[in-house]
């Protein structure tokens, strides 16, 4: 029987087409029992490709396509023992180091060696007809590794079939086995166009170069065929490899390190002493029967379940985080439904307090593992992983790998340019596509069907970009997952070195913990990192501050959230956010968290509902009276995963595990499983004394919610996020900015935005100044300064150049010693334009368009001045300064300038001006119902939408120096303006305000450049 050795799936990065799965299904399509997964130097695809295997009746065969003195050739793993040393070698060449015989001669018995006839040793030779050339290498490579097969390949050529002939015999004479060995690197004949753009693109070549010169015969060649191109011995050879070949992925499963704790006991008397303790902190000596149970039961299946361990690192983890400062998030996901958890300090929610449930983060009922996520500032997440690698090891500890894909304008960008299609007609596509699938696009879009259809080339490359979607193209690493082993990793799974740091195993997140392998989440949050901050400058002149002392009932930021006043707070700050909670109106900090938990798709439906039953308690309705408990808090609404679980306990009598188990089953539609629980539940409700009808109704009531339902737990510990930056921005708004600002660097819009805002609250915005500013946003008591970072081309580290040299020479004093001092540490010409466009230089020489003008004097000068005396840098008397007139630039010059060169407006907002010209009002004015309103904005949004009517319409988000609103443009103002608005146009606007934040337009005029509005 004939077998496929070698064989590449996508994973091999734009060297092969098929998916695994495909792999497997053709294999076992063409008539193979068996298939060899063999990619290009990786191992990415080993795991899903031997469960994909085994479920489908093929035997797997893992091999590695390598290098050795730079020629391609082949090791097929016989064993576990040779698949270990697939890992090693693998692992050795993402860290580019080469492969020798040395790394595996002493191994033969547990790998099978095939050289490549074709594009191995022996390529050139056999071109140039120098068989006593090949002969010596054979020799040579014999004398260095003595066992191994020639792979024969190419046999479609009529040259190379004799010329494979030919090796063949010569192998034979020096007892070389031959073995047949065509190359799979695409499932049809007509899938080679693919390869080739994938080659094309791998190269940064087109299509027609001919350095690509390709094979056009790779494809998945069935058993009839194979038997057809070479004789039954060559045959036979594969038949043999592969009954010789046995291998067991999950033969070395792992466990996670175990704990030290260095106290002389065990680590469950070690865990449960430090909960106690803990718990005991937490409760200030207080401690209930309630709590003490509580714990117990969490102590005793966590230790039943073996996760002693997992508790102790993560607990260690976070506990070396906030010994060294580093601000740690409250929690996240169903950790936070954790006593033990808390008591630990692993998460800052007392879930007894809210009602959380342990079960639905460790089930005892179904083992799973647990899954604690830890979230830390962004700046500081680096540290912490430092720490685990040093304390467990470096070889026990790695990053998740994750695999970026050719999406629908990435694969379209590459397609067009492998085809050679001018940059102008691809932008022209590519404008047209959206976050969605070329095809779904395509059948939507009545515009990108005419434009594709409407041009030859276009249709060719949007019919190569559909192939190639979705195929993987690079690696990068998983944003927060850490791994961490008893033993080596290497001798689990392989190992890819993804950079000079970092790690990580070959395997992606699905599988591994059929390997032991237990990931733990380390998040870097940017809003922690922005917390951190604005706590420690508080500290400097309070060092009593401490932000889990706040309280949560804090009336300056329950009206600053009632007014949806939430630019900079976590999870709070989109435009529907904060509508919901103007609406709303959050008094206590669990209606912030039933906001977070209602503000996401499905939940939305049940806002109308909540904000009445909040309004109106006595309207609500129960299908039982029962359900009043479980819904009283959240106003009669079913919100949470946890209510499920109580409803199913209340009325059905199950345990808290087996109402996991159910809502776990309703959130799959796992129908065999549900049938089951259905037939339980209703069953558990007549044995409770509910009727039929009440059990029935119940029950579809749980099912409904259970798709939409959210985990308390993670909503709660968020919300708490949430809360602390509203407390801190209600009650500290300086430094809160100041902070808010420094995150956004290299946003302008969320910059702008968040200026604006400082403006409208009454606080100043002192612009860079070149003797004042910072590397990062700074707050004194005149206000907050702008960095040198914001400015488009300069870099972090030349805005720290500039501090540097004013801190080692003093202020800048002249405008002249200034420039001679800038283009000393290397200024460019661009750096120095941006600087003058924003007024750095204004507090030395207050006019922009003449430094602008003189620039190149300014220059010349600095250069004359400059000297190499080691004793001095300059000498100002040797040369007169340029003149500079004294010359007043116009408002409009200044903001152009601003705005072109920062992205946003720094001395003031474009509208400002012209409102006090024109008398017109302000946003913050404006109160429904009003007519008749006319005013100037800046459009910040611009959201296009087809009315039902099919006619095009659109809605925007605008503002002015006072605050934000909605407008819109119905079809028939449309059609005459609506292509013509764009996200940033100053407007003036003229319509009605019927609801409060919206204005119906009905007219608009569109200004381009500030100066229009002079």
């Amino acid at each position: 029987m004939a077998v496929h050795l070698s064989v590449r799936s996508h994973f091999s990065l734009l060297n092969g087409t098929m998916s695994v799965e495909d792999v497997v299904l053709t294999a076992k399509n063409r008539g193979y029992t068996s298939v060899a997964l063999t990619e290009h130097h990786v191992l990415f695809s080993a795991l899903d490709f031997y469960n994909a295997a085994l479920k489908h009746g093929i035997k797997p065969i893992i091999g590695l396509e390598i290098n050795i003195e730079d020629y391609e050739s082949l090791l097929i793993a016989r064993n576990n023992k040779g698949l270990k040393l697939l890992y090693r070698l693998s692992y050795k060449m993402s860290q580019k180091k080469p492969i020798e015989y040395e790394d595996f001669k002493d191994q033969l018995e547990d790998v099978f060696f095939i050289l490549y006839g074709e594009s191995g040793p022996f390529d050139a030779d056999i071109l140039q007809n120098n068989w006593t050339a090949i002969e010596s290498k054979l020799l040579t490579i014999k004398q260095a590794c003595p066992t191994f097969f020639i792979g024969l390949s190419h046999q479609e050529s009529r040259f190379f079939k004799a010329s494979n002939q030919q090796l063949r015999l010569m192998a034979s004479n020096h007892d070389i086995k031959c073995v047949a060995l065509p190359k799979v690197y695409y499932k049809d004949e007509k899938d080679h166009d693919i390869y080739q753009a994938l080659r094309a693109i791998d190269k940064g070549t087109h299509l027609h170069d001919s350095s690509l010169s390709l094979n056009p015969n790779r494809w998945f060649i069935p058993s009839e065929k194979m038997l057809e191109l070479y004789d039954t011995q060559l045959v036979n050879v594969t038949d043999h490899i592969a009954d010789s070949c046995s291998i067991n992925l999950y033969e070395s499963k792992t466990q996670l390190p175990q704990f030290e704790n260095n106290h002389h006991v065990s680590n469950e008397v070690y865990l449960s002493e430090l909960s106690k303790m803990g718990l005991k902190k937490r409760l200030n000596n207080q401690l209930s029967k309630d709590y003490l149970e509580r714990l117990e039961f969490e102590l005793n299946v966590i230790t039943s379940m073996r996760f002693t361990d997992y508790f102790l690192i993560v607990y260690d983890v976070i506990r070396y985080a906030k010994t060294n400062g580093i601000n740690v998030g409250p929690g996240r996901g169903s950790a936070a439904g954790s006593l033990v958890s808390y008591s630990l300090g692993i998460t800052d929610v007392d879930p007894m307090k809210y009602g959380l449930l342990f079960e639905r983060f460790l089930n005892p009922e179904r083992i799973t593992m647990p899954d604690i996520d830890i979230d830390f500032p962004d700046n500081r997440r680096d540290e912490v992983i430092a720490y685990t690698k040093e304390k467990y090891g470096n070889s026990h500890v790695a990053h998740i790998i994750t695999f970026g894909t050719l999406k629908a304008k990435q694969s379209f960008r590459d397609a067009a340019r492998v085809l050679q299609i001018s940059i102008g007609k691809v932008n022209q596509v590519a404008k047209l596509l959206e976050n969605d699938s070329l095809q779904n696009t395509f059948d939507k879009s009545a515009r990108l069907r005419t434009v594709v259809n409407g041009d030859a080339q276009i249709k060719a490359a949007f019919e190569l970009a559909n192939k190639l979607e979705n195929l993987p193209r690079h690696v990068s690493m998983h944003a927060a997952g850490i791994v961490l082993s008893k033993g080596d990793l290497i001798d689990i799974c392989p190992l890819y070195q993804i950079d000079e740091d970092n790690q990580c195993i070959q395997f992606d997140m699905t599988n591994i913990e059929s390997l032991g392998l237990i990931k733990i989440d380390y998040l870097g949050i940017r809003n922690l990192t922005i917390i951190q901050n604005v706590v420690d400058e508080i500290n400097r002149t309070d060092p009593s501050f401490n932000l889990k002392n706040i309280p949560l009932d804090d009336p300056q930021t329950f009206k600053m959230l009632q007014d949806g006043d939430t630019l900079g707070i976590f999870q709070l700050e989109s435009d529907g956010m904060k509508q919901l909670l103007r609406r709303m109106k959050p008094m206590q900090f669990t209606d912030i968290v039933d906001a977070n938990a209602l503000f996401r798709p499905g939940p939305m439906e049940n806002i109308p509902v909540y904000i009445e039953n909040k309004a109106n308690p006595q309207k609500i309705t129960y299908i039982h009276e029962n359900l009043k408990s479980i819904t009283t808090s959240t106003h009669g609404v079913l919100i949470y995963q946890e209510q499920i679980m109580e409803v199913a306990k209340v009325f059905a009598g199950f345990s808290l595990g087996k109402a996991d188990i159910l809502r776990r089953a309703m959130g799959k539609k796992d129908a065999g499983v549900l049938e089951s629980l259905r037939e339980d539940f209703v069953n558990g409700c007549l044995n409770n004394g509910y009727t039929q009808s009440v059990a029935v109704e119940i029950f579809e009531l749980i099912y409904k919610f259970a798709n939409y339902g959210f985990n308390k737990s993670h909503s709660l510990a968020y919300s708490l996020i949430s809360y602390q930056m509203a407390y801190l921005k209600a009650n500290y708004p300086e430094i809160f900015y100041t902070y808010l600002l420094t995150s956004s660097i290299g946003s302008d819009q969320k910059t702008g935005q968040t200026l604006d805002e400082c403006r409208r609250r009454g606080l100043t915005i002192l612009p860079i100044d070149i003797n004042e500013s910072y590397d990062g946003y700074t707050y004194k008591q005149g206000g907050i300064r702008v960095p040198f970072s914001v400015l488009k081309g300069m870099s972090q580290s030349t805005a720290q150049t500039i501090v540097e040299e004013r801190e080692a020479y003093g202020q800048f004093e002249s405008i002249f010693e200034c420039f001679a001092r800038l283009k000393e540490i290397q200024l460019n010409r661009k750096q120095l334009e941006s600087l003058i466009d924003v007024g750095a230089f204004d507090s030395l020489f207050d006019s922009r368009s003449v430094l602008r003008n003189r620039l190149e004097d300014l220059l010349q000068y600095a250069d004359l001045v400059r000297i190499t005396d080691e004793s001095m840098r300059f000498n100002f008397s040797i040369v007169s300064v340029p003149y500079l007139a004294a010359q007043k630039d116009s408002s409009a010059y200044r903001l152009y300038g601003e705005q072109s060169t920062l992205g946003f407006y720094l001395s003031e907002h474009p509208t400002t001006s012209f409102k006090k010209k024109h008398q017109l009002p302000s946003l913050v004015s404006l109160k429904a119902p009003m007519n008749d309103i006319k005013l100037v904005a800046i459009v910040d949004k611009v959201k296009k939408h087809r009315a039902k009517n099919g006619k095009m319409m659109a809605f925007l988000s605008i503002s002015d120096d006072t605050g934000t609103c909605d407008a819109i443009l119905f079809p028939n103002l449309y059609d005459s303006v609506g292509e013509l608005v764009n996200k940033g146009d100053m407007v003036l606007v003229q319509g009605n305000m019927k609801e409060q934040g919206t204005i119906i337009l009905d007219k608009i005029k569109i200004f381009r450049e500030p100066s229009d509005l002079h």
